[in-house]
């Protein structure tokens, strides 16, 4: 932990990435579909799909475990079966899927133009930082930098999923989602953590703390 790091935890890169849930609620309910659709067909597969996620849920309630993954795969998994059977094409089960990962790879570009990083958002609202420091000159380039890598990995998902779409490669289809999503999401997130670690440390800007304390000296001699 660097000194820009002070009081940080590191729930969101470690136990996020040791929690089984995210893959059992998130990644098994597309595999499920795309499996039963090639046996059974499109009913088949959105119904075991749909009833496997909310079995998740049930089980998650039974157990008084977390919801938030399973309420996630849930949702996502009615969305997705919604469209698949409204287009009655196996392949549009994938479709919201690509149009949050465009979307998100949209505005995180936008954010970085805005100079509001998005990645500097997510860590306030986790870390609950004063947000004044991300918009420090020697704080905002390292989130900037790091929402780029962000900006790509959504916008290549998306792009890669669309093409597959295009071609009508079901199968294909379940190995992209899977491939370019936990599995980089969570290397990403790692290489977050280490690549601000490492830039901040270069930029030579405040620690959180130091900031705190300058921001309440700034006050207390306004007040005198």
């Amino acid at each position: 932990m660097t000194r820009h790091e002070t009081g940080a935890s590191d729930y969101s890169a470690r136990d996020l990435l040791a929690n089984r849930a995210v893959l059992v609620d998130t990644v098994a309910p597309p595999v499920l579909f795309v499996v039963v659709n090639a046996v059974l067909g499109l009913a088949a597969a959105a119904a075991v799909a749909l009833g496997f996620s909310v079995a998740v849920v049930a089980l998650r309630l039974l157990r008084r475990q977390r919801l938030l993954y399973a309420l996630s795969g849930l949702g996502g998994t009615l969305v997705a079966v919604a469209f698949a059977l409204l287009a009655g094409e196996a392949t549009a089960y994938f479709l919201p899927g690509i149009v949050s990962n465009a979307v998100l790879g949209v505005l995180s570009v936008l954010s970085i133009l805005a100079r509001r990083p998005a990645i500097a958002l997510t860590s306030a609202a986790i870390y609950r930082w004063p947000l004044a420091w991300y918009w420090h000159p020697k704080v905002r380039p390292a989130y900037s930098e790091i929402t780029w890598a962000w900006a790509a990995l959504y916008l290549g998902k998306a792009a890669v999923q669309w093409i597959l779409v295009l071609r009508q490669e079901v199968g294909w289809l379940a190995v992209a989602r899977i491939a370019t999503g936990w599995p980089a999401f969570a290397a990403l997130l790692l290489a977050t953590y280490a690549y601000l670690s490492w830039r901040l440390e270069r930029l030579g800007g405040p620690s959180v703390d130091e900031y705190r304390q300058q921001a309440a000296g700034t006050g207390t001699a306004s007040r005198k």
